[in-house]
């Protein structure tokens, strides 16, 4: 049969073999990829396709993962209610208070983390957290959120996915109206990437879509799998490469990392060193 991705997408499965990654971030610092298992892997995945499972976290289950300017990364994870940090090759610790769902992550320049707390699906109880350097956490102010998801940032405004609305929405960095940019239909949002025109990638766990919003264009639908054989259930993305001009598309129902080269770039993210913690690993 004929695959549903656009040729010029250039789909290709990067690595194989993970257990269910909802969500995938890009280093640019060691040129590699990091991912989430459902039994608490964090992987770490080569440029060459290689994988490695860096660090195990006990009785976790790994949904957002960020890295920050001095190498560190930090994992969403949802079993035991908590952000870990952690050097590869050091054992991970509590980064801010326990989050009863923190889903997704995301680094302002200043090294403030926000953190989505997805809150129930049906009605919407979700939150933004903010996690300072040193740990002190704190309730973004706005209102309740339709199932937080990926989040995203730019030009001191934070891109929420409204899962169960389904909608992006923005807030400003200090809080205040939670506004609707862009909404779409029979579909359930999870995780979006920005690109360097001022437009956004959205990325559906259901069903199997790539949508992609700018003010100018308006919301096009950049592919569907209606297979789910070639890209399944991408529940969120990340820019990758030394130029940003790869997409990584991660795969909560499947074992699958798989890339594409959409038509746009994207945005550098806020990599801020931040001072370790005390008794953190060096």
């Amino acid at each position: 049969m004929t695959s549903p991705i656009p040729t010029f997408l250039a789909r290709r499965v990067l690595a194989s073999g993970f257990d269910h990654s909802e969500a995938v971030c890009w280093d640019p610092r060691r040129r590699c990829l990091w991912a989430g298992g459902e039994a608490g892997q964090v992987y770490r995945i080569g440029l060459d396709g290689s994988v490695s499972v860096d660090a195990t976290i006990e009785r976790g289950t790994i949904l957002g993962v960020a890295v920050d300017g001095d190498g560190r990364v930090y994992a969403c994870d949802i079993a035991n209610h908590q952000v870990w940090r952690f050097h590869p090759g050091s054992d991970p610790a509590p980064h801010g208070d326990p989050i009863d769902y923190p889903n997704d992550l995301v680094f302002a320049p200043d090294g403030r983390l926000f953190v989505s707390d997805s809150g129930d699906f049906e009605t919407p109880t979700g939150s933004v957290f903010v996690i300072d350097p040193d740990g002190t956490t704190s309730r973004l102010a706005t209102r309740p959120i339709a199932y937080t998801n990926g989040l995203a940032l730019r030009d001191g405004t934070l891109f929420v996915v409204e899962s169960s609305t389904p909608c992006v929405s923005t807030v400003p960095l200090g809080g205040g109206e939670l506004t609707e940019l862009v909404r779409l239909e029979r579909c359930v949002p999870d995780g979006m990437a920005l690109d360097d025109a001022g437009g956004l990638f959205i990325c559906c766990y259901q069903p199997n879509q790539l949508w992609h919003w700018s003010t100018a264009s308006g919301l096009d639908l950049v592919f569907e799998d209606w297979t789910g054989e070639y890209i399944l259930s991408p529940t969120n993305i990340a820019f990758f490469g030394d130029a940003l001009g790869d997409l990584a598309l991660a795969s909560l129902c499947g074992h699958d990392l798989v890339a594409i080269t959409p038509p746009a770039r994207g945005v550098a993210l806020a990599y801020p060193v931040l001072d370790p913690l005390e008794g953190e690993a060096r």
